[in-house]
């Protein structure tokens, strides 16, 4: 984003002091891909349940696997737990995004064309549910990576883009011609926040919101909403996370523009 005649730009963030030490997370049965493809280089989005002690059971996802990990953090180490399947094998989720709240662990897909084939994905905008102690973050089934157990998928986010008035047009396009590209996920009081990378449309992003519980039933009223935020040309939002009095949002390119990152 540039800032406007009369403008200021705004206050650079520090990087964050601690040197994190990551084990070889997403390790599983990819010793022969390239280094670009490995799980490792793809993880896309995690959170933690607020338990006490803290970062004893956190969610971390990965955009090019069928699969999510069970991961803590001990110091300024991320120590890898169990896999737990998201998908089944014809059907690559694309997950993007995690966030947490009463119990419950939310990944949510993303574009709903392939990016690389531009092939319609119909496993697409698809959101997870994955039950959890809320005291100890200690999953409720426990986590298969080789079947899906203990995951409630819900394709209902589908039906809200396609019909939302501001996006609903961007709906299944590629994502060169603007199409719809989830990139963050938040839950807060019950609803569920999705924030679109794309499209970017005459300088707003957008976020669609709906009710959490009912999007894992069959036809409860989802009470959709969206909003939007007028974050610049070519920007849109790369994440969201909730904090005591609202929900961050970090902008950024809606693909590869000269468009810096912002809180």
């Amino acid at each position: 984003m540039s800032p406007g005649r009369g403008e200021q730009l705004p206050p650079k963030i520090a990087p964050e002091a601690t040197a994190w030490k990551p084990a070889s997370i997403f390790e599983k049965d990819d010793k022969d891909d390239k280094f670009k493809d490995q799980p490792r280089m793809n993880l896309s989005g995690a959170a933690c349940v607020p338990t006490t002690p803290k970062f004893t059971s956190c969610l971390i996802a990965n955009d090019e696997k069928k699969y999510a990990q069970f991961f803590s953090i001990e110091g300024n180490v991320l120590v890898p737990r169990k896999l737990i399947r998201l998908s089944d094998d014809d059907k690559d989720p694309d997950a993007e995004g995690v966030a947490y709240e009463k119990g419950f662990f939310y990944v949510t897909g993303s574009h709903g064309r392939s990016r690389k084939s531009d092939k319609e994905n119909l496993s697409s905008y698809v959101v997870f549910r994955i039950a959890v102690d809320p005291q100890t973050g200690a999953p409720k089934t426990e986590p298969n990576a080789k079947k899906v157990e203990g995951v409630e998928p819900s394709p209902r986010l589908r039906e809200v883009i396609e019909k939302n008035k501001d996006v609903g047009s961007k709906f299944n396009k590629p994502l060169a011609e603007g199409g719809v590209n989830v990139e963050g996920i938040a839950v807060r009081n019950d609803r569920i926040y999705f924030g679109l990378r794309g499209p970017s449309l005459n300088r707003q992003a957008f976020v669609l919101s709906v009710d959490a519980n009912a999007l894992f039933t069959k036809d409860d009223d989802l009470k959709p909403d969206s909003t939007p935020f007028d974050l610049g040309e070519n920007t849109g939002i790369r994440d969201l996370a909730v904090v005591n009095n609202g929900i961050l949002i970090l902008a950024g390119p809606t693909r590869d523009e000269d468009v810096p990152y912002s809180v």
